[in-house]
């Protein structure tokens, strides 16, 4: 028998107060089928938190128990199963796909290493022009990454051997430079679209609770401004905050330029890759003008790194990464989209927003706003995905804060702005931070500190540079 741990204790004790819940009557107000798929929606999410077995796992269970059970009320086990299989074909998700191959490109070509090396050698003269040269490096590639743990691996590592070279033995400038990185990556995430899994799977649920369609140039408009804003400010306060004793980096640039002179020249693939990532970003930004879906387009630059022999079929049936998104994500927007089918989203939409304008009306609507905000930004302390955490808690709040009045711009750019500045908070908050701890220059409860430090400034940062840039936008 397997020992019991504390997470499988955990999960033992959802299934089986899911299990009683499902036994008991249905609420005032919900239908049978709305009950039943939050029930099952909710445990399922719960379950990922404890962290018991990989999300694709637990997804699968749950969208099997879903079918047989027939939780959505369908009417044939034909309808069940298609009922559990709705997303599959979503065009958002095969874009999030699609965007993980190409990503795992400049990995293989080391063109985003290159990028952040020209740029040290040009502009790392100190510490803290060092971070900034890696932020600038990480926004580079996000257009076109949608794991910030995949920007991540290609940046840290630089960020590693740098502090390494320039003052083995000054931790905090390894600490400055790594918690740099990673407050830097989730900058980047909120700048773009196709930055982070979970803004995608935003984009549908604006889509599906606001009646929005936001693309890439979109995106890019509301949330660029919070995101340098972010840039500009978050390095420096960490500066501030962690004093690393090593101030001047004249190493840098010899560092970065010997690093060059081991990789050679920009290769034939590396120039493919560029020409191809280029034309990605100017596709999503103004496909629309040329009939291209942003799907499309990924699609598009994916089958011209196969023909240009970038990537071959090895890298992409390989893609272990992208799969697993298709599986675990299909199945969690495909809960979520239901539970707005069958009238859960709205019904507890409905029911916060009357506990909102009983508790907080007299308040406005912009301080409800930071007010649901500010809660929301530490429910990062429960989750261990950031994209979870969008599919679960984003139809909710953004119901809610629609029915008090809050413009929709507000809040779809707030959830994702937020989302992605909570994912410092805790160790366990996002995948990157495992691989940065393992570097060896925090302890967790030196990550702990760091990261509230990044979340607080970072909440202040987008939150005030979005709602004044958004009044005029809106």
């Amino acid at each position: 028998m397997k020992k019991i741990t504390p997470p499988r204790l955990a999960a033992l004790c959802i299934v089986l107060l899911a299990a009683l819940c499902w036994s008991l009557p249905t609420p005032t107000g919900l239908a049978p089928a709305a009950y039943h798929t939050a029930i099952l929606f909710i445990a399922t999410i719960l379950v990922i938190v404890t962290n018991i077995a990989p999300t694709g796992y637990i997804a699968i269970i749950s969208l099997t128990l879903y079918a047989v059970l027939r939780a959505g009320g369908e009417a044939t086990p034909k309808a069940a199963i298609d009922g559990a299989l709705v997303d599959f074909n979503h065009p958002l998700i095969w874009l999030i796909v699609i965007a993980f191959m190409i990503a795992s490109a400049f990995a293989k070509t080391g063109l985003g290493k290159r990028i952040a090396l020209l740029l040290l050698s040009r502009f790392g003269q100190s510490t803290l022009r060092s971070a900034y040269c890696l932020a600038v490096a990480d926004f580079i590639l996000a257009p076109a990454t949608p794991s910030n743990t995949a920007r991540a691996a290609i940046v840290a590592p630089i960020a590693n051997s740098l502090a390494k070279t320039i003052n083995k033995d000054d931790r905090k400038l390894g600490q400055f430079l790594l918690s740099s990185v990673s407050a830097m990556n989730d900058a980047s995430a909120v700048a773009f679209s196709t930055g982070f899994a979970g803004n995608l799977a935003l984009v549908g649920i604006a889509a599906s609770v606001a009646g929005m369609a936001i693309g890439f140039r979109d995106w890019a408009l509301y949330l660029l401004p919070p995101a340098i804003g972010l840039l500009l400010v978050i390095p420096f306060v960490l500066y501030l905050v962690i004093r690393p004793e090593t101030r001047d980096t004249p190493d840098a640039p010899r560092f970065a330029r010997e690093e060059l002179a081991k990789m050679g020249p920009l290769s034939r693939h590396e120039k493919s890759l560029l020409g191809v990532f280029v034309g990605l970003v100017v596709l999503w930004v103004g496909g629309s003008t040329l009939g291209l879906d942003a799907t499309t387009v990924a699609f598009l630059g994916l089958a011209a790194l196969l023909l240009l022999g970038v990537l071959n079929w090895d890298d992409v049936k390989g893609n272990s990464a992208a799969f697993d998104t298709l599986i675990w994500f299909s199945v969690l927007m495909g809960m979520a989209d239901n539970l707005k089918r069958v009238g859960f989203t709205g019904w507890l939409g409905d029911e916060l927003s009357h506990f909102m304008h009983n508790m907080l009306g007299g308040f406005g609507t912009i301080p409800m706003l930071l007010v649901v905000m500010g809660l929301y930004l530490f429910t990062s302390y429960a989750f261990a995905s950031a994209t979870a955490k969008v599919v679960a808690l984003a139809p909710v709040i953004a119901g809610a804060l629609l029915a008090v009045g809050v413009p929709k711009e507000m809040v779809i750019f707030s959830i994702a702005a937020i989302t992605n500045v909570g994912c410092n908070l805790a160790t366990y908050s996002h995948a990157r931070i495992p691989l940065l701890l393992g570097m060896g220059y925090h302890t967790s409860a030196e990550w702990m500190r760091i990261g509230l430090v990044i979340a607080l400034v970072g909440f202040v940062v987008v939150m005030s540079i979005g709602l004044t840039w958004w009044q005029f936008l809106i």
